[in-house]
């Protein structure tokens, strides 16, 4: 038999219990009698349709929240529709949490045995595989004591083992190789490529956009309960992270709150564009601590005149004003007549993490002709001592003028 999944019009909706307008405290419990409850329903899938073949390897993606292990749930048998339809064939082993599959006070070897038994693997079967599960965990002597001992990457490391070399038709996955290294998250990868190369089905769910390219052949975006695209990995992925940068940088607006600007006074000049650059791309919510970062302004300057200026700042989302300077401060080359482009380079970004706004603004004798801004937050991915600061250094910066034709 040939393994598949077939899932139609699949819909899950989820009744939450919240408490109303109830009782503070004591007094007022004995006084008042129980909480007022309050329902409200969630859908968590919305008509969500797709089929799965022998061989092929599926990643789901989408945001927290999106529905991704709901529906990984409900293939697996764990809960059940609201409506709809969903048809497994073949032998399923699914992971959707850090040793959901492990009995914790049995040894991990003995763990083996059982998930065995419960595919209906002989004693026989599973001799000649336990070897090779063991080998592949990497487990050692810890392979004889209690799983309860284990830290959750040894318990990924055992349970993944187990699902890709007892071979079973359909393996699921939901984020359980986040947790191991990068050398064990190499080999899993390997493993489940070469299952699906026998015609085993892998799904797959996972917040690593280059892992679900790298593993899968084909990928599924889920966002708000819905089916979004089903595609190619490069596709959707690509389509997700634009769709994902776009929100980011709408919320961090809301967050922040838009500057008023000024109408351009058009027959002195204008600024065309402001964007901040790190790693060869344009950061449209994000920014990392400590790696260079390259700020680009352009414009046009109509009637230049000698107290003609570029004022840029950076504004931290609590109202304060960060980094503040003039182009004038900082080359002796003065906005040229046409078009320019003015570049800042910080180099390293030494800002903390938080939420930031950068504003430029061209003026002309001390009035604002043209303003932009870009609202961003900054990650530091490294980590610092000693809390978490606004700035770390004082900024370093370079500028250059670009001249248009």
């Amino acid at each position: 038999m040939k393994a598949s999944i077939s899932v139609k019009d699949l819909n899950k909706s989820f009744a939450l219990a919240e408490g109303g307008g109830g009782p503070v405290s004591l007094f007022e419990a004995l006084r008042m009698g129980r909480k007022e409850l309050v329902t409200r329903h969630v859908d968590a899938l919305q008509d969500v349709s797709f089929d799965i073949g022998p061989g092929e390897c599926v990643g789901i993606i989408g945001r927290n929240g999106a529905g991704k292990t709901t529906l990984l749930s409900l293939i697996s048998g764990i809960t059940e529709s609201t409506s709809g339809t969903i048809e497994v064939k073949g032998d399923l082993h699914a992971m959707l949490s850090i040793g959901a599959v492990l009995r914790e006070e049995a040894t991990g070897r003995e763990n083996i045995y059982l998930d065995g038994a419960v595919h209906g693997r002989t004693k026989a079967e599973i001799d000649a595989l336990a070897d090779d599960i063991i080998a592949f965990s990497e487990l050692g002597e810890f392979i004889d004591r209690p799983v309860r001992t284990y830290s959750s990457g040894m318990k990924a490391r055992l349970a993944f083992s187990m699902g890709a070399f007892i071979e079973t038709d359909i393996l699921i996955i939901d984020e359980t190789l986040s947790v191991g290294d990068a050398t064990f998250s190499g080999k899993a990868t390997r493993r489940m490529k070469e299952m699906t190369q026998v015609g085993q089905i892998v799904v797959v769910v996972s917040h690593s956009l280059l892992s679900i390219v790298d593993l899968c052949n084909r990928c599924l975006w889920l966002e708000n309960g819905r089916l979004i695209m089903d595609d190619a990995p490069e596709k959707v992925t690509k389509a997700y992270l634009a769709s994902v940068e776009k929100a980011d940088a709408e919320d961090l607006v809301r967050k922040f709150g838009s500057p008023v600007l000024a109408p351009d006074v058009t027959e002195i000049g204008h600024l065309a564009g402001l964007a901040l650059y790190q790693d060869g791309a344009a950061v449209t919510a994000s920014a990392k601590a400590f790696a260079p970062a390259d700020i680009r302004i352009a414009g046009t300057l109509q009637a230049p005149a000698p107290d003609t200026d570029l004022l840029v700042s950076l504004l931290r989302v609590d109202g304060k004003k960060v980094w503040n300077a003039k182009l004038s401060e900082n080359s002796r080359e003065p906005l040229p007549k046409g078009r320019f482009e003015i570049g800042i380079v910080f180099d390293p970004f030494v800002l903390g993490e938080n939420l930031y706004r950068l504003d430029a603004s061209l003026i002309q004798g001390g009035r604002v002709i043209s303003t932009r801004t870009l609202t961003f937050e900054v990650r530091d991915e490294e980590g610092q001592f000693g809390g978490n600061p606004t700035l770390y250094y004082p900024l370093t910066v370079s500028g250059q003028i670009e001249k248009g034709a």
